[in-house]
């Protein structure tokens, strides 16, 4: 039942916890509202409270159940923020009084940053809320996108928010930001003006395409995109600014561990638990058809064992086993694992494909598996000052 590293440890329990169905802003590339999926339209506008009690019993009753150590909450939406100050404060207090003593919980929240304010910022610190806030880069590329219900672009609004985090320094919990990669844009000025704002931790997703929605960029200008950005990170010299993506990345170059599902032969875990209660696998996997990830289990009846033997979840734990033959051999198969699992789906083959992003993933890979060999070899300064990322 339970999923493990390859040294052995047990992997925490990571859950995407939906408080909010809704959200104040209208994405182009959102996989929740425009890639397809309708389901969140039947779904209650914001989580009642026992259901969000029963989540946290499930989660960490099953932790304490099978030995797992930790189980992460990710508090996600829509926007969840729209649930209100006093909702969340009376979460954060019932997450402490539901955990068992054999149980840690980490808690993180992913939000667009809009309604974040001081009062915000506080409340979730005081519960060591780690924050992540998603930026697009500059203003004129930020808005191409990131904008709300009337097409107003975003970027005032979420700078103000990044720059009180900044600012607040120390009384600010952990906090990042997240960028989806667009290669018509430049990496290195958006990793250059997030820099220039304040922030030190930041992770830049590959966009969520698959076989049947192909990228609408030409061959290759991913896999440049990420080169130009790794070289222009990489080069920094400046070991606070790190990007998640490229950290993991050379954590395996290197013999270690992923910390994300997006890279590495590893299954795929995350539980989902939505507004009205839904057990549901991977998000993203919404994707890939409308209602594909609907399990008709739910929070206040089931445990987090039934969701674990429901068919796509097991698709997940074992996706590795749907690979073709080609990507098991190719040469940076044990960093690249295949790609992301909904990257993968077709609707002739299902999710026994590799990567939409395939040829742009061993552009970078090799290119970061060149440097990274050459400074190992040579003990140059630029790996010697990034060595942290490599150590965590």
């Amino acid at each position: 039942m339970l999923s493990v590293r390859s040294d052995g440890n047990i992997l925490p329990l990571s859950c995407i916890l939906k408080i909010s169905s809704r959200c104040n802003l209208d994405c182009s590339y959102c996989y929740i509202y425009n890639k397809g999926d309708t389901t969140y339209k039947t779904r209650p506008r914001v989580m009642d409270a026992a259901v969000a009690t029963a989540a946290v019993r499930q989660l960490t009753g099953y932790a304490a159940r099978h030995g797992v150590p930790e189980v992460i909450i990710a508090l996600h939406g829509g926007e969840p923020l729209l649930v209100g100050k006093p909702w969340m404060r009376r979460f954060l207090e019932d997450v402490r009084r539901e955990t068992p003593y054999n149980v840690k919980v980490s808690l993180t929240i992913q939000s667009n940053g809009v309604l974040l304010d001081s009062e915000w910022i506080s409340l979730l610190a005081s519960h060591g809320v780690q924050v992540g806030v998603s930026l697009d880069g500059p203003a004129v590329w930020n808005d191409r996108h990131r904008v709300n219900h009337q097409g107003k672009g975003s970027y005032k609004q979420v700078r103000k928010s990044i720059e009180l985090l900044a600012a607040m320094e120390g009384e600010a919990p952990p906090w990042g930001v997240l960028v989806v990669a667009d290669p018509r844009f430049s990496g290195n000025e958006v990793l250059r003006h997030l820099i220039d704002m304040g922030v030190r931790k930041m992770d830049f997703l590959w966009p969520d395409y698959h076989h049947e929605e192909r990228p609408p960029w030409d061959k290759g200008m991913l896999g440049r995109y990420y080169i130009d950005l790794f070289d222009e990170w990489y080069g920094n010299a400046d070991a606070q600014v790190r990007i998640r993506w490229f950290e993991s990345l050379i954590q395996l170059l290197v013999g270690g561990d992923s910390v994300i599902n997006a890279l590495g032969p590893q299954p795929v875990t995350d539980v989902v638990i939505e507004t009205d209660g839904s057990l549901e696998p991977l998000d993203i996997l919404r994707i890939c058809g409308d209602g594909m990830t609907l399990t008709h289990l739910n929070v206040l009846h089931h445990t987090i064992e039934s969701l674990r033997e429901t068919g796509l979840y097991q698709l997940g734990l074992n996706n590795q086993n749907l690979l073709p033959d080609g990507c098991l051999r190719c040469p940076v198969y044990a960093v690249c694992g295949g790609g992301e699992m909904p990257h993968r789906w077709s609707k002739e083959a299902s999710f026994s494909n590799a990567s939409v992003h395939c040829e742009n993933l061993f552009m970078v890979i090799s290119h970061v598996a060149r440097i990274v060999q050459r400074d190992i070899s040579l003990g140059g300064p630029a790996w010697q000052s990034n060595a942290c990322y490599v150590t965590r």
